[in-house]
């Protein structure tokens, strides 16, 4: 709900002819209120009955998300959210949501990269079996660092015939995440999808873990 572009999701899945089975669709609600009434509009503005996964974008009110959190189980329970999770919350928010949570989330979407991670967050999650989905896996703008010009990225995407972006991105899958990307160049989506032709090794996986800070 959050980037208001419902429109153009309902326009394209209509004019895609994939059917409805084959598509995965995630939505996000602002924060932690007015809960149900995010989870209406979306359905209606998508023109959908169900909702793949959706995601609470940051724990905004924090007092407020076991009851948000509640109500999402609750459109969980009947189907019409197939999954739901989080974005944006770090171990403190996690683990206040699960101390009365019922349903595990699914994914914790928040922002990771070879250059910027929270290890602490990463740990939690992986321990609570809960899937980390990277955005802005190629960093952002004057927030995290410089990964095409980074010296020691460089040197192993050269051993592998690659890009640098290609390795922060393979670091990411390497290490059991999943991501999510964007770019308005083809050229560039084909290549940084282009990522299951090489494999990063033990050594240099380790001196990319190092790399932060």
């Amino acid at each position: 709900f959050i980037y208001q572009n419902q429109d153009s999701v309902r326009e394209a899945i209509a004019l895609s002819g994939v059917p409805r089975s084959r598509l995965f669709i995630t939505s996000k609600i602002p924060g932690c209120f007015n809960a149900t009434y995010y989870v209406e509009a979306d359905l209606k503005q998508l023109g959908l009955d169900y909702i793949d996964l959706l995601l609470i974008h940051g724990p905004r009110p924090s007092d407020a998300c076991q009851g948000t959190w509640q109500i999402l189980e609750a459109y969980h329970a009947r189907g019409v959210l197939k999954a739901i999770g989080v974005s944006n919350f770090n171990t403190q928010d996690l683990e206040i949501l699960l101390s009365s949570a019922k349903v595990l989330p699914a994914v914790n979407q928040i922002q990771h990269n070879i250059l910027r991670h929270d290890d602490d967050t990463i740990s939690f999650c992986k321990a609570h079996n809960i899937t980390v989905e990277a955005y802005s896996p190629l960093g952002r703008s004057n927030h995290s660092g410089d990964i095409p010009g980074n010296e020691e990225i460089k040197e192993i995407a050269a051993n592998h015939k690659v890009s640098a972006y290609q390795v922060a991105l393979k670091w990411i899958l390497q290490h059991g995440h999943v991501l999510t990307f964007q770019s308005s160049s083809q050229a560039h989506q084909e290549a940084d999808a282009d990522l299951f032709g090489f494999e990063l090794t033990a050594q240099e996986m380790k001196r990319l873990d190092a790399l932060q800070g």
